[in-house]
């Protein structure tokens, strides 16, 4: 490695973000992909791994499965930092689908798991911030208001430097000038019209240039406004039957970032040694 070469690797701060595990005790139908994930990141050892959401296998109230999840994330060597999703803490209460949504004891016990729920943090000449998507369109919840506070004082200290924003759901599907859908599955697929304008906003006047997500275990990347969006793949698996309408590509894996100084390069990873657990077929046989 010459000079220049070892400069640019000192001043880079490499990212691994992993979402959608859905870790399960004694569900072990996708768990072989987490072995080797884990595999992968301790072998190149990256400065950070942020798990943004759905850890958890599916019910936020299954406690041997919050156990799961906390032992296999303590399978890897490097720092980590989380997120919560809709299996992890409960779905959102406006725009969300599942039986269960999101109430202070589902987010204490995420929190008393893992320690977090949202952060902000600075490396490499990047702000990067973690928000916890589920409080989004919660119907007047104090600890939404409480977040809001806390993310528009956040970007205000960091808008010196360019934004990278993590959180599980995407913030729309087609546009964000795009209403609310009335098809359930795709209204819960993204956070609430009134939350995206609200958060946009805040993007667009303090310097966000990226914002990662989860949840749709599919992978799309495109610009718009100046702000990349990029959707992780699940490590655990692909969801809905082929013929089902998509945004992205149906395909398991995970974003390796490199970020720099006022630029960053990312890759995804994993589709070429992971196993492509196609999850309707397991449902469809039960």
């Amino acid at each position: 490695m010459d000079s220049k070469s070892r400069e640019a690797a000192v001043n880079e701060f490499r990212v691994v973000h992993v979402a959608d595990l859905h870790l399960g005790a004694g569900q072990e139908h996708h768990f072989d992909n987490w072995l080797k994930v884990c595999h992968w990141i301790g072998r190149e050892q990256p400065d950070l791994v942020i798990a943004n959401g759905d850890l958890i296998m599916g019910d936020p109230d299954t406690e041997a499965d919050y156990a799961f999840a906390r032992e296999c994330m303590g399978r890897l060597t490097v720092p980590c930092r989380f997120l919560p999703g809709n299996h992890d803490i409960g779905d959102n209460v406006i725009s969300g689908k599942m039986e269960k949504r999101v109430n202070d004891a589902r987010r204490a016990r995420f929190v008393n798991s893992f320690g977090e729920e949202r952060w902000a943090f600075e490396r490499a000449g990047w702000s990067f911030v973690g928000l916890n998507s589920q409080l989004l369109g919660s119907d007047g919840q104090p600890a939404e208001a409480e977040q809001w506070q806390w993310l528009e004082d956040t970007m205000a200290a960091l808008e010196s430097k360019p934004i990278a924003l993590f959180l599980h759901k995407p913030l729309f599907l087609d546009h964000p000038s795009e209403p609310e859908h009335e098809d359930l599955t795709l209204r819960q697929s993204c956070i609430d019209a009134a939350s995206r304008a609200r958060l946009l906003d805040l993007c667009w006047r303090h310097g966000v240039r990226l914002v990662s997500t989860g949840h749709k275990h599919q992978t799309r990347s495109f610009s718009l406004d100046g702000i990349y969006y990029l959707w992780a793949p699940s490590t655990a698996c692909v969801n809905s039957p082929p013929t089902t309408l998509h945004w992205g590509v149906r395909e398991v894996g995970f974003i390796d970032y490199r970020f720099r100084a006022g630029a960053f390069d990312h890759r995804v990873v994993g589709t070429d040694f992971l196993f492509r657990h196609e999850n309707y077929v397991r449902k469809y046989a039960e």
